[in-house]
């Protein structure tokens, strides 16, 4: 059961969300506030599994709150709580630490699944992120009908310095906008395992944001 922080940027939003999860099965909830200077000690001294986050807070954003876990001796995963996946601040914030998001509706069940998904190392990416990372990492969509196939899972030789092919596949079939259900299906694999390489994907933009930063 993970234990969640929760961050919202407005006090009825963060009540409203608090009375969901503390209602619901499966998530234990740490504490909560709508200011982040008021939240790291907090933060550090619980040391929650996921910190889930708005993108944007009183007084701060979701790349200032992925820095500052980043510095925490034991660094809670981090989910992005936002309106839209279309958000241009979203794939800056993943790239800077921040480990999956979930499109906030309000519904109580959807966020618990999006928890409960992260715990377990899985995420998922839309078609325009799945774009903006073949870019990030420098390399182009394989041809639809080679990422198609079943041996396309199993890919392991380089695409680019940090990626490998059946990563490119997986990005590939994403920014088509083919859900994770139909990839699993393509490539005989469990939907779970394909959130898990999608959970490694956003890892590895974290990687080359560090090497960007040091370059």
């Amino acid at each position: 059961m993970p234990t969640v922080y929760l961050l919202r940027q407005s006090a009825p939003t963060l009540q409203r969300t608090r009375s969901l999860l503390l209602q619901a099965p499966g998530v234990e909830l740490a504490g909560s506030s709508h200011v982040l200077a008021d939240a790291l000690t907090e933060i550090a001294t619980l040391a929650p599994d996921i910190v889930a986050s708005d993108l944007r807070l009183v007084d701060s954003h979701a790349m200032r709150v992925a820095l500052e876990l980043g510095r925490m001796p034991v660094r809670p995963q981090l989910l992005l709580l936002t309106p839209t996946a279309d958000d241009l601040q979203l794939f800056a914030a993943l790239s800077a630490g921040a480990n999956a998001y979930h499109v906030d509706d309000g519904n109580g069940p959807g966020l618990v699944q999006a928890l409960t998904r992260l715990h377990d190392r899985r995420a998922m990416l839309s078609p325009q992120l799945s774009r903006q990372a073949l870019a990030a990492f420098g390399i182009e969509r394989s041809p639809l009908a080679t990422a198609r196939q079943a041996p396309a899972a199993l890919d392991a030789s380089p695409a680019g310095r940090q990626i490998d092919q059946a990563s490119r596949h997986l990005l590939t079939l994403l920014s088509q906008g083919l859900l994770l259900a139909e990839i699993a299906a393509l490539w005989t694999l469990e939907a779970a395992e394909i959130e898990r390489r999608v959970w490694r994907l956003v890892r590895l933009l974290h990687v080359r944001s560090r090497e960007l930063l040091i370059a």
